[in-house]
């Protein structure tokens, strides 16, 4: 497997589990080109709905806190100009991708042919962790977990671990 040079960590907050139900109320897209930072969006975004408190126990983030931000609507565009044709680089594709699709299908637009790398599979298909959680795989190469369970922490956190997940995986050859 090769490093792609340049690619978008993307993670998400949500209200809950289910993307048909539940609502993104934050969102890091870090784009990536040739190992260096080159664009960081991160926004808090207004659900339109409260915050189930046992959620909000898992991120920190409440309705307080997201009350004056933006709706995902505001921001669509914004999503799509930074994620346009490159690479889409994020641990667990089943969870953050379908509330991605969902938010922009919610704004019109449709999300199609999109290329993605999630570490979680990676892991699963060539490492025996004794779990695939980010903060596990993190922690299992010294990488900082501080700041888990939100957005920009995580995505950063998964293009971390991506890097590492590659040099083991070249080492294996």
């Amino acid at each position: 497997m090769e490093e792609i040079q340049e690619l978008v960590a993307l993670d998400v907050e949500t209200t809950g589990l289910n993307p048909a139900e539940d609502r993104i109320i934050e969102i890091a897209l870090i784009r990536i080109k040739k190992g260096n930072i080159a664009e960081n969006f991160v926004t808090l975004l207004n659900p339109e709905r409260s915050i189930p408190p046992e959620v909000s126990s898992i991120h920190g983030i409440t309705d307080d806190d997201i009350r004056e931000s933006p709706f995902f609507r505001d921001i669509a565009t914004k999503v799509i100009d930074i994620i346009n044709e490159r690479t889409i680089l994020v641990h667990n594709a089943a969870f953050d991708i379908p509330f991605v699709k969902k938010e922009l299908n919610l704004c019109g637009i449709e999300l199609s042919d999109i290329k993605i790398i999630d570490t979680l599979a990676i892991a699963r298909e060539h490492f025996f962790f004794r779990k695939n959680s980010l903060s596990v795989i993190a922690a299992h190469y010294g990488i900082d977990i501080s700041g888990v369970h939100r957005a920009e922490a995580d995505a950063k956190i998964t293009y971390s671990v991506y890097r590492k997940l590659l040099e083991d995986l070249q080492g294996k050859k």
